[in-house]
């Protein structure tokens, strides 16, 4: 999915989703979610089919986990941050820093492509 460069304070989602639509997005998990999709509230995202779900960074650069229902499905409602007792909270630092300094250096490309 493209999405055009927007300012930092546009973050807005921008996935259909009846709840979230147009809103600064901050709760993940809501009840009545219908994301299908990643959106722009979401800077950074890792999809990885080896723990069935993704990780992403929120607005905050803190790491969640989602769990895939199908491909290009994720199931909102058990969306959790990574930290705590969470079983990736060992990796969260690591795979956190991993993806908040690849939206750094990407961004120089913005205007490129």
């Amino acid at each position: 999915m493209y999405q055009t460069p927007r300012p930092a304070y546009d973050l807005a989602c921008d996935c259909d989703c009846p709840i979230h639509r147009g809103h600064l997005r901050s709760v993940y998990n809501a009840p009545g979610c219908r994301c299908l999709t990643s959106c722009a509230s979401q800077p950074m995202t890792l999809l990885a089919p080896q723990i069935h779900g993704a990780l992403f960074l929120d607005r905050n650069d803190t790491l969640w986990f989602v769990p895939a229902l199908q491909p290009g499905h994720w199931d909102w409602r058990c969306a959790t941050p990574t930290t705590g007792g969470h079983p990736l909270a060992e990796t969260t630092t690591t795979i956190g820093g991993f993806l908040a300094e690849t939206q750094v250096w990407l961004r120089a490309y913005v205007h490129d492509l």
